[in-house]
Order: structure tokens, then sequence, then C-alpha cells
């Protein structure tokens, strides 16, 4: 998959847990007290079909590709597509095609987001819309960009930590520093599924 220059400097390998309760790890961490959380409601886009991850924050649609996992399990995300509501015929197709899926019949030169959702989203198949109330509180730790995320989806809850950088090594550093080096990663899509699996 071609990458232009703009996007590498966007590119940042992942590493992400989740748990009913991630109390001990906050503590291991040593996050300051005085780090408020901010909050968000989005609508993350499920589907099977493509490792890809699509979600709506806003009133924009945002569109992340995993281009690699390397051996040590770190994925790499580039930020493929954003974009606020409404959206262009051209931009829904843009859309779908940085996730890598067919784009549905397009009857509209503009889209809204209750039409996107009535007419695109909730008409076919590929795709399981799931609201998602974040809690998240953002720092660093072992020089890489990190947060803690207590969500919400219905009455299920569930916490989430993240390590994030440009060079993968500087994140395997910080999770063995954490003793995590050995914990698979789960991105938030698969995450947001599973936990949605084990209330089925």
């Amino acid at each position: 998959m071609a990458v232009s220059p703009e996007a590498k400097r966007a590119l940042r390998w992942e590493w992400r847990t989740f748990g009913p309760s991630l109390a001990g790890l906050e503590a291991r961490t040593g996050l300051p007290a005085q780090i408020k959380p901010r909050q968000s409601n989005e609508i993350y886009l499920l589907n099977s079909s493509t490792p890809h991850s699509a979600k709506i924050r806003e009133g924009v649609l945002e569109v992340k590709q995993l281009l690699q996992v390397n051996l040590d399990g770190l994925e790499l995300w580039n930020p493929a597509f954003k974009a606020a509501f409404p959206l262009s015929a051209l931009m829904v197709k843009a859309a779908f095609s940085a996730l890598g899926l067919a784009c549905p019949a397009i009857q509209r030169d503009v889209y809204a987001l209750n039409e996107f959702f009535g007419e695109i989203i909730e008409a076919g198949t590929a795709f399981r819309a799931v609201e998602v109330s974040k809690m998240r509180r953002q720092f660093v730790f072992g020089g890489c960009a990190a947060e803690f995320v207590h969500l919400h989806t219905g009455t299920l809850t569930q916490d989430s930590f993240c390590i994030e950088h440009e060079i993968p090594g500087r994140i395997i550093a910080a999770l063995r520093e954490l003793g995590l080096d050995s914990h698979a990663n789960i991105n938030f899509p698969a995450g947001l599924s599973r936990m949605l699996a084990g209330a089925a």
C-alpha cells in the first residue's frame, strides 16, 4: 500500500489493552492526579470485512488504516481520511476507498449525518454502529504518548490503556517497564467487539 510523504509523518505505532479495571496499571504509570479527563461521545462503525477503523466524533468521520503488524505485535496506523459532515458523494466514496470496501450505491450529491446513517450505514450489512462514551486522560510515559480511557456503551463499561510512538522500540521499552511486553495488543475496534460479544 503506497503511503504519501504527508501520511508518513502522521504514522504511529500503537499498543492497547482492555480490562474491567486498570487501576493497578494506572498506579504503575504514576499518572498525575491533576490530569483531568476529557469526555467525548463517538460512534464506531465496526465491520468484519476490513482491519481498518472508522468512527464519527463531533460530526467528523475518521478512517484509520492498519498498515502493518510487526514481530512484537505493534500496529502501524495511518490516519487516511477525515472530513466533517455533510459529506459530498466524492467524500463518501473516498471514505469507503480508505476502508478498502466497495462503496454502496450513491443516491445524493451531499449526505448529512442522518442521511449517511439511514441510507449508507443502516441500509447495508457491512457495519455495526456502536455508540461509545469515553473519559480520556492523556499523558506521556517513557517518551511515548499514552492514555487511559474509561468507556461505556449501553450498560457495558471497560477500561483501556494505549501507548503510541513513531519509533516502535520506544513503545516496547515502555511496555517492559510496565511489565506489559508479554500481553497481547488489542486495538480499539477489536476490544469493543470483544466487549459486545462478551455481553451477548
